[in-house]
């Protein structure tokens, strides 16, 4: 968690709002706490969006829980919200959490306010570093994707256990006259000739370095049927923890229309 957590809480009773901060204290959250004390203050600090974490109230003159909760989701979605009230029933408390709202405590019951402010701040650097990995993880396919359709020869990628076809270059669709939807997840054994396959499989997977490129000649057999002379060069990768190949055609000179 972070060391200073800024705290925006709608409470209109400054005597409750004084407790929840001393008992605070007394749970060792560093905080600044910024206290809304009607709907006109809330929505106000809501926009100046300089907090990371709401407590509310729930019952309040001529403002409800609800609402407020509404409010935030709609201002700042990513924002926990605890509710700490004297006045929760169970079906109201269900309500809020189906509503978006983080966790309900009572007030004369408020000992793991602290440890759920934790948790709260927990759970959003979790979510994110996971957001930030899925940037990551989108910008590295982004990449990968330019690079495999800027490849000059015909290109697959497949499963280096099972052998399915995960996917193709547009090179690929041109020499196979197939489309990628017809490429992607059949075995490479059917777009390899039954020679060709047999001697790629003899020497990728009997190499003695599986991490070492293996080229060879041999053929890929097209949609019509008909079988097309290349060089072919096969590579070992990782790709998101999975053992991946990757294997390229080069079509030999003159072969067109074989």
């Amino acid at each position: 968690m972070n060391s200073d957590v800024h705290i925006l809480h709608l409470e209109d009773d400054a005597n409750d709002a004084e407790i929840i901060e001393a008992l605070l204290r007394r749970q060792g959250v560093e905080c600044q706490i910024d206290r809304a004390k009607n709907r006109k203050e809330f929505v106000a600090a809501l926009e100046r969006g300089d907090f990371n974490l709401i407590l509310s109230d729930f019952s309040m003159p001529g403002f409800d829980g609800l609402s407020a909760l509404a409010l935030a989701r709609e201002k700042c979605p990513d924002v926990p919200f605890i509710f700490i009230s004297g006045t929760l029933g169970e079906d109201v408390a269900i309500e809020s959490l189906r509503r978006g709202a983080t966790d309900y405590l009572l007030k004369d019951r408020p000992s793991r306010l602290g440890s759920a402010i934790r948790r709260a701040m927990e759970n959003v650097e979790e979510r994110r570093a996971l957001h930030r990995a899925e940037e990551s993880m989108s910008q590295s396919e982004c990449k990968y994707r330019q690079l495999f359709e800027c490849l000059a020869d015909a290109a697959i990628l497949a499963d280096a256990g099972t052998g399915r076809v995960l996917d193709a270059n547009k090179q690929a669709e041109t020499l196979l006259d197939r489309t990628r939807g017809e490429i992607i997840g059949v075995n490479e054994n059917m777009i390899l000739s039954p020679a060709t396959a047999e001697e790629f499989h003899r020497n990728f997977n009997g190499n003695s370095d599986p991490t070492s490129r293996v080229t060879f000649y041999g053929e890929v057999v097209a949609k019509s049927g008909r079988t097309i002379p290349v060089t072919m060069s096969a590579s070992p990768l990782m790709l998101y923890g999975r053992r991946l190949v990757l294997e390229i055609f080069h079509e030999q000179p003159g072969t067109k229309g074989v």
